[in-house]
């Protein structure tokens, strides 16, 4: 970076399943990606990527940074950002940082400044929809807990139910044989969950194998990944109707793990999607969530509705801005 005139953009993408960043400089990147959003504090994550990011790129750090940050757990909510400041200064680092909710960085790397609705499902899952009027809405997003319907956790759960309500039944099934090759046999899972709790991630990882005994025909699996894919489409319907988009022709993209799966997600999704909004139609994601944290980080933030949902602030002040 000797030499360099402009500033360094750098984007994180802090998921539940893991973070990733990218450092850009003209042509060059560097990558980097620590563990996701329960495997320490958040600031310790972001600055970690940041700094693993740049060092891939180059030594050089004489640069000022510009970093976007697209964050889960923060439910819309503004976060707060000096502990992270702190670290990135620590690092020797200047420049400008931009943290949003994660909708709004997958919105960025999905649609980029055009109105309609991202579906970001992965782990969990949030639908942001932005109209032409400036109005946005936001929709599930709220945690394994209490939401996030149809994400790969909703999945990997259901198919655990299934495996535990088919054993009480005595009708075990390919969905058993696979939960006790995951986790052990089923009599002893209560057990063992209460005393090592698995971490939202690692259930929604066994999606994987739900989506592999869905592909070789089991019904209950296919059952599954066709209520997530309809349950994906009541979010968004709901929040293209609270965004005033409920008639209009926007595009809705899919971005994250799960849409790698579109074989057994997009025909229920698509056909929830037709009923509630019908001229909402499915289209690819131009980019992932770590694209869009990219485009975060500057000059521009896209849509100035977006803009209102993003975190400003400079590394080395006090002084904060919406």
């Amino acid at each position: 970076m000797t030499g360099s005139t402009g500033a360094v953009r750098v984007g994180v993408d802090l998921g539940q399943g893991g973070c990733r960043a990218v450092a850009c400089e003209g042509t060059r990147t560097g990558h980097a990606s620590t563990p996701g959003f329960w495997g320490a504090d958040t600031d310790v994550l972001v600055a970690d990527a940041v700094t693993a990011a740049l060092a891939d790129l180059g030594p050089d750090r004489d640069a000022p940074v510009r970093v976007g940050v697209g964050m889960t757990g923060l439910n819309g909510q503004s976060p707060p950002t000096e502990p992270l400041r702190h670290r990135l200064r620590a690092a020797g680092l200047r420049g400008t940082l931009r943290i949003a909710d994660d909708s709004v960085t997958a919105y960025l790397g999905a649609l980029g400044p055009v109105r309609g609705a991202v579906v970001a499902a992965g782990t969990g899952v949030v639908v942001l929809a932005v109209g032409a009027d400036g109005r946005t809405a936001r929709a599930d997003g709220w945690g394994a807990l209490l939401g996030d319907r149809g994400s790969g956790h909703w999945i990997g759960q259901a198919a655990i139910h299934r495996a535990l309500r088919d054993a009480d039944r005595g009708t075990p099934g390919p969905l058993g044989d696979a939960v006790s090759a995951a986790w052990g046999p089923v009599a002893t899972l209560p057990a063992r969950w209460r005393e090592s709790p698995p971490t939202p991630e690692r259930v929604a990882g066994f999606a994987v194998m739900v989506a592999e005994l869905a592909r070789a025909g089991d019904p209950a699996a296919r059952q599954i990944w066709r209520t997530a894919g309809r349950l994906l489409a009541e979010s968004t319907v709901g929040a293209l109707r609270r965004a005033g988009l409920a008639d209009a022709e926007v595009p809705v993209a899919g971005t994250g793990g799960l849409f790698r799966a579109t074989d057994l997600l997009l025909p229920s999704f698509a056909r929830v999607l037709r009923a509630g909004a019908p001229n909402a139609r499915p289209v690819p994601a131009t980019g992932d969530p770590l694209a869009g944290a990219l485009a975060l980080a500057g000059p521009a933030t896209g849509p100035p509705a977006l803009t209102g949902l993003t975190t400003h602030v400079d590394i080395e002040e006090k002084a904060e801005h919406r």
